[in-house]
């Protein structure tokens, strides 16, 4: 099963950015690493592939089925990491509520703690609110939740941007694993050299 944009394209209601004719395919059991400057359209294709936009032209499959709008619902195959892990967090959760009815809401049951474990991040700090953690701790507690959904791809846009080396680290390990064992991962980065140290592939856009 592959996730597929197929020369898709994008214009903003407002006129302010056109995103061209695009293809790329994320494969399950590799990352992809989509590099590019600001404002190329990284996180426009992102939100295409995820479905949280719909495309002017063009397409995008997950398995042969096109992915269509949800009205701000990822499908059920796709997760999203978000650059800002307190915007994506409900400050009145703790990061326990929030990663076990991320679970649910897939009809999926999960173990926190493992979870937490996995993504580098001590799973007392689950019962803590967003505001009462750091931020590469909120972030991989943010892995953590999209985890939790059991998706067969995961975009993360920009997820470690401003982070301290140990949480990049901590995400680029967890990313990796689960790459190994199946999942197919979009990285989204500016960074080059940390493209090319963690990805099987790396695409350029916008230059």
């Amino acid at each position: 099963m592959t996730l597929v944009a197929d020369r898709v394209t994008y214009r903003r209601p407002d006129g302010g950015f056109a995103l061209p004719p695009t293809d790329l395919v994320i494969r399950p059991g590799r990352i992809t690493a989509l590099v590019g400057p600001s404002g190329c359209g990284k996180t426009t294709l992102a939100h295409l592939l995820a479905g949280l936009l719909a495309p002017g032209s063009g397409s995008v499959t997950a398995a042969g089925a096109r992915v269509r709008r949800r009205r701000g619902r990822l499908p059920g195959h796709t997760a999203l990491l978000d650059q800002d892990p307190m915007a994506a967090s409900d400050p009145t959760m703790t990061l326990r509520r929030a990663l076990t009815l991320a679970a649910s809401v897939r009809g999926v049951t999960v173990d926190p703690d493992a979870l937490a474990d996995e993504v580098g991040l001590d799973p007392a700090l689950l019962d803590r609110l967003p505001a009462e953690v750091s931020g590469g701790q909120l972030q991989r507690a943010c892995l953590a939740r999209a985890l939790a959904q059991e998706p067969r791809y995961l975009i993360a846009d920009e997820a470690t941007a401003h982070l301290d080396p140990l949480s990049t680290a901590a995400i680029a390990r967890t990313l990796r694993r689960r790459a190994d064992g199946g999942l197919g991962v979009l990285a989204i980065t500016h960074d080059r050299r940390l493209a090319r140290s963690w990805a099987d592939e790396v695409r350029e856009l916008g230059v």
